[in-house]
Formats: C-alpha cells, structure tokens, sequence
C-alpha cells in the first residue's frame, strides 16, 4: 500500500526517516479476550537489532481498507537468538482496526512497524520494592516487567480485570492485587495506599509504574505524589482513553 495511505503520522514519520521494520507472523493463538501473535524479524528482534527495554511498544501500520492505521502495540518475550516475539491484542467492542485485523491474521502474514517512541522504560534497582498498576490493556507489558525485574526486587501488582478471561501474569514471584475494572477512584487509590504505605506510616517503595486509563493514570501519579513520592520514582503510560477506539494511545 502507498505511504499517502497513512495519513499525516505517516508523512511525519517519513520525513523523519524512522526505520521501517516487517513483522513475519510466524503462530497465532486464541487467547480470549485476547489474540496472541508470535512474530519474527531479524532486522529489530535479532541480535543486531536496537535496544527494546520491557514495555517497548513499536507503532504498527495496520491495513484496512485503502488506508493503514497506525496503532501501539507492546512487545513481550523476546528472543534474540530467534528474532521473535510475541504480541498479545486486546478484543473490545466497538471492534477497532487493530482488533479486526489480528482476529483474522493468518501465519505467514507480514505487517510494517516502526520504532520511534517506547522505549524510555527505566528500569528498577537491585532490592527495590516495586509497584505495578495495570489493567487489562497494559496486562502484557507489566507482566514482562516483573519478569524482567532484578533478583532480590520485591514487586507488587495491582490489576484491574475481571475474573473471566484469559490474563497475562508474571511468572516470578509477586503480591497480586486484583480490583474490579470499573473499581471507583477512591477504592483504587486506597490499594495504592496499602502498597505505599504498608500501614507502617513510612513510605515502602521506590519505583512504580503506572499504565491504565489517561485519567485513572493521572489520578494515581498525582495521589502518589502529593503522597510524597518522588517524581523521578514514577514512570507512567496512558494505555487508553476512555471515549475513544483503543490504540490511539498504546493499546496493549
């Protein structure tokens, strides 16, 4: 497809020149809610490929009709020896491009991404204690972060997502906190609390990441801070924008 199918993000980014990778779909597995997608792609999942941090997400430029749609999709479990990862989408409804397309991807098909943005995770500290606030849009990219963290660092993972459902989980040990997705600010940030203060009156971490909601996002990076914690501790990622198709901030 031409690149004047892309819009304006895509006149941007050839302008830019930001590298163009192709993704291989190499299994697709039914994971309701979700679609799994392993990929492969020696020139930025090889050994030669650039750094991608846990959380890395590339901009990928999804077909439909006579345009592509460009949408952010995180990359988890990736192997270099192999040039492959997996990719893990989201089902909601009303059904976005995204979605549509990785219901009905087959193996073999090839799809472009893009790295530009994504990849300023900042990684925690040997022994920190660590928070982790997500739901089910960012569920894949917090779990490789826990798995990712150091030996000795104690993590603690507050989630919203229903008990239904398929639900990627770190396989190292954690403190796991599951609320109701439609969970109300205030019981929301009283989990927080809980973590941060650990009802010992001094505050318990020392490195959070937060990835929900824009606004659920926002409410808990400004408790945690008018808390007491430090900027510089707090690394944060709207997932989604309630109101609008998912993907248009990171989706998954």
């Amino acid at each position: 497809m031409a690149r004047g199918g892309r819009g304006f993000q895509g006149t941007v980014l050839k302008a830019l020149r930001v590298p163009e990778h192709k993704l291989t779909v190499t299994g697709v597995r039914d994971l309701p809610p979700y679609t799994e997608l392993t990929v492969q792609c020696p020139s930025l999942l090889g050994a030669a490929g650039p750094k991608l941090p846990p959380t890395a997400w590339v901009r990928m430029w999804i077909p439909q009709g006579d345009r592509e749609y460009q949408r952010a999709y995180t990359l988890t479990r990736i192997d270099r020896t192999r040039a492959s990862a997996r990719m893990l989408f989201l089902h909601h409804e009303p059904a976005g491009p995204a979605s549509l397309w990785s219901s009905r991807v087959k193996p073999g098909a090839t799809i472009a991404v893009q790295v530009m943005g994504g990849t300023s995770y900042r990684p925690p500290s040997h022994g920190d204690r660590l928070l982790f606030v997500g739901d089910r849009a960012s569920a894949p990219a917090l779990a490789d972060a826990v798995n990712a963290a150091p030996t000795g660092s104690l993590a603690t993972v507050i989630m919203l997502a229903p008990e239904v459902g398929y639900l990627p989980r770190a396989e190292r040990d954690h403190d796991f906190v599951r609320l109701d997705p439609e969970v109300s600010e205030d019981r929301l940030l009283a989990a927080v609390d809980h973590a941060l203060w650990e009802d010992t009156g001094d505050i318990s971490l020392d490195w959070i990441w937060i990835a929900l909601e824009s606004s659920a996002t926002k409410a808990v990076r400004r408790h945690l801070v008018a808390s007491g914690m430090s900027r510089r501790s707090i690394q944060h990622q709207a997932y989604w924008i309630r109101g609008r198709a998912m993907g248009v901030a990171a989706e998954t």
